[in-house]
Formats: C-alpha cells, sequence, structure tokens
C-alpha cells in the first residue's frame, strides 16, 4: 500500500488529517503509530493551515528539511492554498475533499524523500 493510500485509509478510518499523514510515515520517522497520533501536529495550530498541509510539512522537516519549500510550493499548486477553512469551502469548486488533502500531503512527501 503507498503512502497515500495508506493516509487515506487513515482518514477514513476516523483519524484527523494531520494524524492520518502523520501514521502512514510513522516508520520513516521511527515511532510507533501511537506515537505518531500523539506527535502529528495539531490542525489549524499553525495559522489555521490545513492539518495534512502542517503533517507533511513536519515529516519533511525531521526527513528532509531542504524539501520543505518545494512541498509547499506542490501543495499550493495542486490546491490553491493552505488555509484549512478555504481549502474545506472550496471543495465544490474544487471537486475534492479533506481525504483528497490527505491524499495529496502524503503523496507529496514521498515525492521528495523519494
Amino acid at each position: 500500500m503507498s503512502y497515500e493510500e495508506n493516509a487515506r485509509k487513515n482518514h477514513r478510518n476516523g483519524f484527523n488529517c494531520a494524524m492520518s499523514v502523520f501514521v502512514a510515515y510513522c516508520n520513516n520517522l521511527g515511532i510507533s503509530p501511537e506515537q505518531a497520533r500523539n506527535a502529528a501536529p495539531k490542525p489549524r495550530s499553525e495559522g489555521g493551515k490545513c492539518g495534512a498541509f502542517l503533517a507533511g510539512k513536519n515529516i519533511l522537516e525531521q526527513l528532509k528539511p531542504e524539501a520543505v519549500t518545494d512541498y509547499e510550493q506542490k501543495f499550493i499548486e495542486l490546491n490553491g492554498q493552505t488555509e484549512c477553512s478555504r481549502l474545506v469551502s472550496s471543495h465544490d469548486l474544487l471537486r475534492k475533499s479533506c481525504n483528497d488533502y490527505v491524499g495529496d500531503a502524503a503523496r507529496l512527501v514521498e515525492e521528495e524523500i523519494g
């Protein structure tokens, strides 16, 4: 199962956006799924930003800090912004859901860490 599929499954199973992405990468981070749930950034904790976006950023800050800027740019290219409330309000316009943002974040991290 890819990181994207794993993160999307976590989200469908009730994890919040940040936890979904963070748990998908727990092995890479050297922590258990339980530790990942507790270590995941709080959604909207950084200027109202999307939890999935923040989780991806946090993972890259730990694994490949030089890739953070590229990740941020790619997330914005795909979704237009990083602010949670604006992403949620544009679901119909973008034809995306929070599960799609979770998938985007997980896939973009995978692209950065190879």
